[in-house]
């Protein structure tokens, strides 16, 4: 009796962020589908090295990330797919510079890839890389995902190789960041130095990112021979006939998808997955990638905005992953990444990333294990499964929303006072509410007949470029999201210090200053950074008690001569900025906390004076 297949090995997504020991973030870029800034924030944090799983971390952390990697990290997302969750601090504010929009028109074509590339730094400038190519959206799901993960340097190591397609991954993703200093043509020149290595027993062939209007390799070639297994959870009446001849030379053949993906599929194609063995999960959480399968024929379902927010449940919730396996004895030729078994996928409508490569027992256990945790979809039912049923209000209040990320819209600011003006009005039907404001900001009506949308006076603490958007189409459930929208004039330079310094507790100021002076991680106080208090601090101590002192200083200098090291520079370049905006922006400062202020505003004056000139 054969033992039971052994699963996939686990890994937290945010943990494979974070840098080496004694190494620091210099790169990382991101393509995804959709993002939650709780994840967004989550991921700066690990990045920053300071991060948990569960995208968590204090004040002081956030605070860090923010400014150290700013100009170093990019997330790229489908325009329209940034969710507006239950939850969205006011600090996320900040977080508009990190996210770049792709204008893909989803009505035909999704900026769809799943990867992410970093480039770490450490002691005497050595670099080493990262990256992971997958099925997962930069959101809190819990739905089974497949990720292949490289380190890669430029040194030959044992079992190192080159791979075809990261450099020119990494050169398109850098050419859509624009990232100061990393030029795209350089990026790629760098990469195609690096060799990696792949998980043990994987041999990579390629990395395939195709953008839209690309010619996408089909994921199998010759299967005369080997059992065909494909994870897909959403299908499409096109490729499904594509699927059924590519395969046809074999004669064991395994499909795992959901209900909901069958019941979209017409009498022909189900006809077709007969010679298939048929399995079903649960559909994945829904993220808004039902348009996956919009075509103006055949209406896709839509998702809700926050479907994953607070839920309980089990390890996982739904299928995610997207596999095509051929397997063949003891090894298995693999496509994955974010490739869905649909004609949008492998027609070059849409932009994916797969990786290519083939593996051994361990591999063909993790896939067997999927296809053994699935339940059988029988020939009868099958055919029986009625069709999809699609809510009209819920199909209308997706193709709004799509119009309305497709819509020329622009922020006009006059000092303080904002407004969000359209060339056209937004076209509702008479069932339908839109609400619009910027996302730290309360919501305002968007009627038919308006153009433009006072949104009133915002503190420069809480001004961004994102705007929250909220649609009601009759009684199915609101949809909200967030866009990115030019602002004329552009936001003052001092907006990220006014936004974090109402953010943080003076604790949490005085954490991270005394962090940069120390050169490590301090215990601190104050609260997680996505934990929202409306700008009210609890402050617990007054910095006579527990802020920087002299003696601090002295001991910082001390040990930047002794071991060559720049703290004070580094707080001096901090100190002035952060604590003046402190006091500019700090409404909710007691008396005694701003009197504290400038007293350390005092010393570090007469330190710097003294100190930083010898």
């Amino acid at each position: 009796m054969s033992s039971a297949a052994k699963e996939f090995p686990g890994q937290a997504f945010l943990e494979l962020l974070r840098p080496p020991k004694l190494a620091q973030t210099r790169l990382a870029l991101f393509a995804a589908y959709s993002a939650d800034p709780i994840v967004l924030g989550g991921a700066l944090l690990n990045l920053h090295g300071r991060g948990r799983d569960s995208a968590g971390g204090n004040r002081s952390d956030f605070a860090g990330a923010v400014e150290a990697l700013r100009d170093k990290v990019r997330f790229i997302v489908q325009r329209g797919r940034i969710h507006r969750g239950a939850r969205l601090p006011r600090i996320t504010a900040v977080l508009d510079q990190f996210v770049i929009e792709m204008p893909y028109r989803e009505r035909s074509s999704s900026w769809h890839p799943k990867a992410a590339l970093m480039c770490y730094e450490g002691e005497k400038s050595q670099r080493t890389w990262r990256l992971w190519i997958g099925s997962r959206n930069l959101t809190t799901s819990r739905d089974l995902d497949l990720g292949l993960v490289l380190d890669g340097e430029s040194r030959r190591r044992k079992g190192s190789q080159v791979i075809d397609g990261i450099a020119d991954l990494g050169a398109t993703l850098a050419a859509q960041a624009v990232l100061p200093g990393f030029d795209p043509d350089t990026l790629r020149a760098e990469l195609q130095g690096v060799r990696w290595i792949a998980p043990e027993g994987v041999e990579v062939s390629s990395i395939d990112l195709w953008t839209r209007g690309s010619d996408p390799s089909p994921p199998f070639a010759d299967v005369a021979g080997h059992k065909v297994v494909v994870l897909s959870p959403f299908l499409c009446d096109a490729f499904v006939g594509s699927l059924a001849r590519m395969t046809a030379a074999s004669s064991d053949r395994t499909l795992v998808t959901s209900l909901a993906a069958l019941r979209k599929l017409g009498p022909e194609s189900r006809s077709l997955l007969a010679p298939f063995r048929t399995l079903a999960l649960a559909a994945p959480d829904p993220e808004g990638e039902q348009t996956e399968n919009a075509v103006e024929v055949q209406p896709s379902e839509p998702a809700s905005e926050d479907a994953d927010e607070g839920r309980p449940g089990g390890a996982h919730s739904g299928l995610h992953a997207k596999l095509f396996a051929a397997i063949k004895n003891d090894r298995v030729e693999i496509v994955a990444g974010s490739a869905n078994a649909t004609e949008r996928a492998w027609s070059g409508r849409n932009a994916e990333v797969v990786a290519r490569f083939s593996g051994g027992n361990s591999e063909i256990g993790g896939i067997m294990a999927i296809v053994g945790a699935a339940t059988p979809v029988s020939p009868s039912l099958l055919q029986s499964l009625g069709e999809a049923e699609t809510d009209a209000s819920e199909l209308q209040l997706e193709q709004i929303r799509w119009a309305i990320s497709d819509m020329p819209i622009k922020l006009f600011r006059e000092g303080k006072f904002f407004q969000l003006m359209s060339e056209k009005v937004p076209i509702l039907p008479a069932t339908a509410r839109l609400e619009v404001g910027l996302a730290t900001m309360a919501l305002h009506p968007w009627n038919t007949e308006m153009t433009r949308v006072e949104l009133g006076e915002v503190p420069i603490s809480l001004q961004t470029d994102l705007v929250q958007f909220r649609l009601v189409v009759g009684d199915v459930p609101p949809a909200s999201w967030l866009l990115r929208v030019a602002v004329t004039p552009g936001l003052d330079a001092e907006r990220d210090a006014a936004a974090i310094s109402r953010f943080l507790s003076v604790a949490g100021l005085q954490t991270w200053l005394r962090e940069m002076l120390e050169g490590g991680t301090v215990p601190g106080t104050e609260d997680d950074w996505d934990a929202d208090d409306g700008g009210r601090t609890t402050r617990q101590a007054s910095w006579k008690f527990d802020g920087l002192a002299l003696e601090d200083i002295l001991n910082a200098w001390a040990k930047d001569r002794a071991e060559k090291t720049t703290s004070l520079q580094r707080v001096d370049a901090m100190l002035d900025r952060y604590v003046a905006a402190i006091l500019a922006h700090g409404e909710h400062l007691s008396p005694q906390d701003r009197q504290d202020l400038l007293d350390l505003q005092q010393t570090w004056s007469v330190a710097r004076d003294v100190l930083m000139t010898k």
